[in-house]
């Protein structure tokens, strides 16, 4: 019997120091993808790695759930038939058997919960970005102001290699050759 951990952080920049640092685990598999899709390697990873017996732990609904509210269901399910036990340590979930009705309720109820939860942070940032916006305010990406021109990056090609190139004007490689191709 393992005791096996699964986290889920959205960007590659954050960490996962958080999630299940009490527990006293076997593995632990860790993903960094957006919590927009249920296509997680490492979720897969893990579920291909449970055996009947094991325990799976994940610190909390909302980093298997948010994609859609039958995510945490489905998972939950799939896990059970493979005889192997799912806790949500943060809410206190856990599925040892057959889910029965109400247990499987009460995780629909908390995954519509994170659902809402992503769609009002979304709601949220298209608003401030359309408020932005309205004021002028430039949203996005800024202009890199590298100052190049098609014109100037030939004259600089005869004695400068694209490396030398990019390097000197602060532009990524991509970038330079979109300068180049455009007409």
């Amino acid at each position: 019997m393992a005791k096996i951990g699964y986290k889920r952080v959205s960007t590659l920049i954050q960490n996962t120091e958080r999630q299940l640092n009490d527990l006293a685990l076997d593995i632990t598999f860790e993903d960094k993808v957006s919590g927009k899709t249920i296509d997680r390697p490492k979720l897969n990873e893990c579920k291909q790695y449970c055996r009947k017996g094991d325990e799976l732990y994940i610190h909390s609904l909302d980093r298997v759930c948010r994609s859609g509210v039958g995510d945490a269901v489905d998972l939950v399910n799939e896990m059970l038939a493979q005889g192997v036990a799912v806790h949500f340590v943060k809410e206190s979930l856990s599925f040892t058997g057959t889910m029965s009705a109400l247990q499987e309720a009460v995780l629909s109820i908390l995954a519509t919960v994170a659902k809402l939860e992503r769609d009002l942070i979304n709601e949220r940032v298209r608003e401030g970005v359309a408020i932005a916006k309205a004021k002028g305010r430039m949203t996005g990406r800024p202009k890199l102001q590298h100052g190049l021109t098609k014109e100037k990056v030939i004259e600089l090609r005869q004695h400068k290699s694209i490396k030398e190139i990019c390097k000197e004007y602060g532009i990524g490689k991509s970038s330079l050759y979109t300068l180049i191709k455009a007409d």
